[in-house]
């Protein structure tokens, strides 16, 4: 499983975050420690020009697993910034030929963790539609979409609907590969 954590602190989602993969075979990466530039959208004038930051590395990396795990903050009703930077990207690697990420992408199984404050069970769904039509669009699913609460850090810990569903999830993923 390949873990993009999408906040800019430790907080509430990692840690939720990091019950999820406790015992399951994965490979993260930290938005937070790593740089990954906004995209200059060029498709219709000559095409992305090369950035020179993390983000081939690490899309590289994800085209290797087949499972992918988000996790985020909800920031404003949907994901991090950056989460939205890292996902911007996609424009790019999708006219990459040599990437061929659109084909690589296909088949993938999306897994979505994301805490957040003010009712995100019921608020942090338009973020789940987003993530379903990320991976419709590349012909992913989204097989897991987890929305817990917490606004102040720790608060995410008494959040027992969402600690019964990461063990649901441990237990679903258990089987996973690297």
């Amino acid at each position: 499983m390949y873990t993009i954590f999408g906040s800019s602190r430790k907080g509430n989602s990692e840690w939720l975050g990091e019950q999820a993969l406790k015992g399951i075979p994965h490979v993260a990466v930290d938005l937070a420690n790593v740089s990954i530039q906004p995209i200059e959208d060029r498709r219709h004038h000559g095409g992305f020009l090369p950035i020179g930051d993390d983000y081939r590395r690490i899309v590289e990396e994800m085209l290797e697993h087949d499972d992918i795990l988000f996790i985020t903050p909800i920031y404003w009703y949907s994901m991090s910034t950056k989460m939205k930077l890292f996902i911007d990207r996609f424009s790019e690697s999708l006219r990459d030929e040599e990437l061929e990420f659109k084909r690589r992408m296909a088949g993938k199984r999306f897994h979505l963790i994301a805490v957040g404050g003010d009712n995100p069970r019921v608020k942090g769904q338009a973020l789940v539609t987003q993530f379903e039509h990320i991976a419709s669009f590349l012909g992913a699913t989204l097989e897991t979409a987890i929305l817990a609460e917490g606004n102040a850090p720790g608060e995410v810990e008494h959040d027992q609907e969402a600690i019964a569903a990461i063990e649901a999830f441990r237990e679903k993923m258990s089987g996973a590969r690297v």
